[in-house]
C-alpha cells in the first residue's frame, strides 16, 4: 500500500479531474454525515427502549462519537502522509458504515456506545484524508471555493438525512418494514440503524474513481519522523494556530448541539413528529448548504486582494451575524420561526465549515499537511463534538431538571461558545498574516 504518487513539486491535476475528485468526496461526505446524524431522529424511541436519561444520551451523540473520531485522527494522518489516500479511506467507510449498522444490533447502551465509536472512528480518518486529498488537488488561489463545495456535502448531508430520514424513521418506527425477512426481531429504532447502515459498505468503492494527487516526495519521508515535526510547527506559530483550532472548535460545539438537539426542541416543546421534523430541519438546512460557494468565493477574493487573514476575518464577521440569529430561535414561540432562524444561523455560520480546514491547508507546507489536519480534526472534534451536545444534555437533566428547558440549554451553549470563538479569531488573524509572511520570506 506504499504510495508512488509523490512528486518534486507542486503538480496539481487537470481542473475537470479535480472537481470530480471534489463530487465524490462531496457525495461520500452527504453519506457520512446521514449515519452520523440519524440518531438525531430517534431521541425519544432510543431513550425509551434502552431506558436512558438526557446525559446518557448526549453521551451516545457526543463523546462516544467524539473521542474515537478524535483518537484516529492521529494515526490515520501518519498513514495518510505514508501510504495512498484512497486505500486509507476505502477501509475508513468500510468501518464507519460497519459501526452504523451495529447500532442496529445494539441492546444495551454500553454495545450503542462502542458501535457509535465505530463510526466516529471510520469518519475521523474520512474528513483527514478529504482535506489532504483537496489540499493536493488545487493551488491557494482556488482552494477556498474548492473546499468550500467539498464542506457542502457534510452541510448538505445533515439536511437530507433530516430531510429524507425523517420521513423514513416515522415509516420504520410505525412499523413499516416490521414484516421484511429477520427485520421481526428488532424494535423499530434498530430496524432504521440495519437498513442505512450496512449497504453503506458499497459506497467505499466511490474512492478509485478518481486518481492519488501528486505531492512532494519529502511528504512520504518526513512522515517517519511522526508528529514531532507537525506539533513544532504548530508550536513555533501559536496565535496562527490557537486562532483557527479554538475558534473553528467552539463554533462547531454549538453548531452541532443545535443541529443534533433541535430536533429534540421541536418535539417536546412544539410536540412536531419526525417527519414533520425531517422536512422543515432538512430544508432549513439544504438551503444554508447553498451559501457555501459564496463563503468560498468572498474569502478567494479577499485573499487574493491582498487580505492574507481573509478566512478569519471573514469567519469573524459572520460570526457576529449568526449569534443574534440563533439565540433567537430558541427564545420565540412559533415553531415556523425557530427553524427560519435556525437556517438563517447556519448560513452565516456555514463560512467556518469550510475555512478552518482551508486555513489549515494554507499555513501548513505540503509535507505536513496531513499530520497537521489531524491534529486540527482532532482538536476541533474533541471541543465540538463532545463538549456542546453533552452540555446541553447535562444542563437540562442536572442543572434546569426539566426536559422541556433544553431551548434555554441551548440558548446558554450559543452565548458562551460564541463569545469565546470570536474572541480566538480575532486573536488569530494577525497570527495568519505572520506565519504567511514568514513563509513568503
Amino acid at each position: 500500500m506504499s504510495d508512488p504518487n509523490v512528486a518534486e513539486g507542486p503538480i496539481y491535476p487537470r481542473a475537470p479531474m479535480a472537481w470530480l475528485t471534489v463530487a465524490i468526496l462531496f457525495v461520500l461526505y452527504i453519506r457520512s454525515l446521514a449515519d452520523r446524524y440519524l440518531m438525531a431522529l430517534m431521541v425519544e424511541p432510543i431513550k425509551q427502549g434502552l431506558h436512558l436519561s438526557d446525559t446518557q444520551f448526549s453521551l451516545l451523540q457526543g463523546p462516544a462519537f467524539a473521542v474515537f473520531y478524535c483518537l484516529c485522527a492521529i494515526p490515520v494522518g501518519l498513514m495518510l502522509d505514508r501510504y495512498s489516500r484512497r486505500w486509507v479511506l476505502f477501509f475508513c467507510i468500510l468501518l464507519w458504515s460497519a459501526g452504523a449498522g451495529a447500532c442496529g444490533f445494539a441492546g444495551a447502551f454500553a454495545m450503542l456506545m462502542a458501535a457509535r465509536a465505530l463510526v466516529g472512528a471510520g469518519e475521523a480518518g474520512y474528513t483527514t484524508g478529504a482535506y489532504s486529498i483537496i489540499g493536493d488537488s488545487f493551488p491557494a488561489s482556488r482552494l477556498s471555493l474548492a473546499m468550500a463545495v467539498f464542506v457542502m456535502g457534510g452541510v448538505m448531508g445533515a439536511g437530507i438525512v433530516f430531510l429524507l430520514g425523517g420521513p423514513l424513521v416515522g415509516f420504520v418506527l410505525e412499523g413499516g418494514i416490521s414484516h421484511w425477512p429477520l427485520m421481526g426481531h428488532f424494535a423499530p429504532w434498530q430496524q432504521a440503524f440495519v437498513i442505512t447502515g450496512i449497504p453503506g459498505m458499497g459506497f467505499a468503492f466511490l474512492v478509485f474513481l478518481f486518481p492519488e494527487p501528486r505531492r512532494r516526495q519529502q511528504a512520504a519521508v518526513s512522515a517517519l519522523e511522526g508528529y514531532r515535526e507537525a506539533w513544532r510547527f504548530i508550536m513555533t506559530y501559536p496565535r496562527c494556530f490557537s486562532g483557527i483550532i479554538f475558534g473553528i472548535g467552539f463554533v462547531y460545539t454549538v453548531t452541532i448541539a443545535l443541529q443534533i438537539w433541535s430536533p429534540t426542541f421541536l418535539t417536546r416543546v412544539h410536540g412536531w413528529k419526525p417527519g414533520q421534523i425531517g422536512l422543515a430541519m432538512g430544508l432549513a438546512q439544504l438551503l444554508a448548504a447553498l451559501s457555501l460557494p459564496v463563503h468560498g468565493w468572498v474569502v478567494d477574493r479577499l485573499y487574493n486582494s491582498g487580505y492574507r487573514d481573509a478566512h478569519l476575518r471573514w469567519c469573524l464577521i459572520t460570526l457576529a451575524l449568526a449569534g443574534p440569529l440563533a439565540v433567537a430561535a430558541y427564545l420565540v414561540s412559533n415553531p415556523y420561526a425557530t427553524v427560519v432562524l435556525f437556517g438563517l444561523y447556519m448560513t452565516c455560520i456555514h463560512s467556518t465549515s469550510s475555512m478552518g480546514p482551508a486555513s489549515v491547508q494554507l499555513v501548513t507546507p505540503t509535507a505536513l499537511r496531513g499530520r497537521v489536519t489531524a491534529i486540527f480534526v482532532l482538536m476541533t472534534g474533541l471541543i465540538g463534538m463532545a463538549l456542546g451536545t453533552f452540555l446541553v444534555g447535562f444542563v437540562t437533566d442536572k442543572v434546569l431538571g426539566d426536559p422541556a428547558k433544553v431551548g434555554l440549554s441551548m440558548v446558554a451553549l450559543v452565548v458562551a461558545g460564541l463569545i469565546l470563538a470570536a474572541g480566538f479569531f480575532a486573536h488569530g488573524c494577525a497570527g495568519v498574516r505572520r506565519l504567511l509572511a514568514a513563509r513568503a520570506g
